[in-house]
């Protein structure tokens, strides 16, 4: 099943690469001792969202994302929330986008990534991945208006590797549960991470008839 990739046709993505990385708040020093001029390292974020694995009620069973490296703008959504785009047929490459919300809003949520090679039906195992992409929130460009409600993504770009622990492709259960894993970063590397993602989703890379 090959569905439409994700939603980056909108105007707000034209300029994905343009964000930089706001200001920081340096926290007040602990017993009037001076502020530190060095930034401590963020701690590890991560949320999980679970359903019941394999009912079908939507297309993803569970959801849980972690990120070290940065901070995150915005929330990581429920299972419920999180829609699929993009897809495989087991004759091409995994090219796959799991989002939520719109990309001009303080919600919006988006990992997609691209296998380097074709991944079967019902085939499990470790594969490298062509591409991995995050977008950490939306941020307003800098070079407009502090009051514009403009925003665009601040989108983080690089590899790693999907897990499939279990890959279904039958007529009946079509349904992936898999790993990715990467580093990620902006191309002006204001912003690196280094991402776990954890999945289970109600799609196959075509079917074993």
């Amino acid at each position: 099943m090959i569905l439409k990739r994700a939603p980056y046709g909108l105007a707000a993505l034209v300029l994905l690469s343009a964000c930089g990385k706001p200001a920081g708040v340096t926290p007040a020093p602990a017993n009037g001792s001076e502020a530190s001029t060095e930034t401590p390292a963020p701690a590890p974020v991560s949320a999980e969202a679970e359903t019941e694995a394999g009912t079908n009620a939507g297309p993803v069973n569970a959801f849980a994302f972690e990120e070290t490296g940065t901070q995150m703008r915005g929330p990581v959504p429920a299972a419920g929330d999180v829609s699929l785009a993009g897809g495989c047929n087991g004759k091409t490459p995994i090219s796959l986008t799991m989002y939520s919300g719109t990309p001009n809003n303080e919600t919006w949520f988006n990992v997609a990534f691209d296998t380097e090679g074709v991944v079967g039906p019902g085939e499990t195992g470790t594969f490298p991945l062509a591409s991995l992409e995050w977008d950490n929130g939306v941020m307003r460009p800098e070079t407009l208006p502090e009051d514009s409600p403009f925003r665009v993504p601040v989108r983080l770009e690089g590899t790693g590797t999907l897990t499939l622990d279990a890959h279904q492709a039958s007529t009946d259960v079509r349904r992936m549960v898999g790993t990715l894993k990467g580093h990620v970063a902006q191309q002006d590397g204001n912003e690196t991470a280094d991402l776990t993602v954890r999945f289970d989703i109600n799609l196959s890379c075509g079917v074993n008839f």
